[in-house]
């Protein structure tokens, strides 16, 4: 932790204090645990950037990275497979994934979704639960920003016998950054077919427009973040078990 200002915030709380973190730092971190817990070296990269964006916005990363290295990171009895599905609007893939972490899902969906050429409208979309919806930010600012294509996320979930309604839930960009909206952003959502009927659904469409959103929009400030120093230094520990060069 060469790089760590240390000027711990005078709280009452122990548990409460804070401390500064340069970026680098955190991803790194984060880059080294996601590698321990048994992600491949371009998962835990993406990880590491979806961590560090999310404390930077939100002051949660430590917490999501906790989410994520608690995953199964062990090779599933069946491996993802991806299957072509009719859709008169474009390029549609059903992703099927048994048993694997939601950072694994999330970016083989990705995946699927942009295997279209550019001038084609395509999507993706999965049944298979538990990628964290905040995962999403990262991966949609800084997709849009290096492809240059205008991205929508969709993530839908059934009611239940306990009496939850169903709900469901676009994210998409602006020139600000990610934004969520109870309705469709685009015409083309509708055109979708009918999907798993119960349990949750998550889609991506990707549609041959440019990205509204400015590409300086999708890098972190380089400067120190205030973290709990507690979190922080169980992050720190957990990167310890798995010693590889700078992330």
């Amino acid at each position: 932790m060469s790089d760590t200002i240390a000027q711990t915030a005078q709280q009452a709380d122990p548990a409460a204090r804070t401390i500064s973190i340069q970026p680098r730092e955190i991803k790194e971190a984060a880059y080294r645990a996601l590698c321990a817990a048994g992600a491949d070296p371009a998962e835990a990269q993406e990880g590491a950037f979806a961590v560090l964006r999310a404390e930077s916005d939100n002051h949660n990363g430590l917490g999501q990275l906790k989410a994520l290295i608690e995953a199964r990171w062990e090779t599933p009895a069946q491996p993802a497979t991806a299957v072509p599905a009719l859709w008169d609007g474009g390029n549609l893939t059903e992703l099927v994934a048994t048993h694997q972490p939601g950072l694994r899902t999330a970016l083989q969906l990705m995946d699927c979704a942009f295997r279209s050429t550019a001038d084609e409208i395509s999507a993706a979309r999965t049944s298979s639960p538990c990628i964290p919806p905040q995962l999403w930010d990262d991966l949609l600012i800084r997709r849009s920003a290096s492809l240059q294509r205008t991205i929508i996320l969709s993530i839908s979930a059934a009611g239940t016998e306990t009496g939850d309604a169903a709900r469901i839930e676009y994210r998409t960009l602006t020139s600000q950054g990610v934004i969520t909206s109870q309705e469709p952003p685009h015409e083309v959502i509708n055109s979708l077919p009918d999907g798993y009927q119960a349990g949750e659904m998550t889609s991506i469409i990707v549609l041959p427009l440019a990205s509204p959103l400015d590409p300086k929009i999708s890098s972190i400030p380089a400067k120190p973040l205030k973290v709990s120093e507690q979190e922080w230094q169980k992050m720190y520990q957990l990167s310890r078990k798995f010693l590889v060069p700078d992330a």
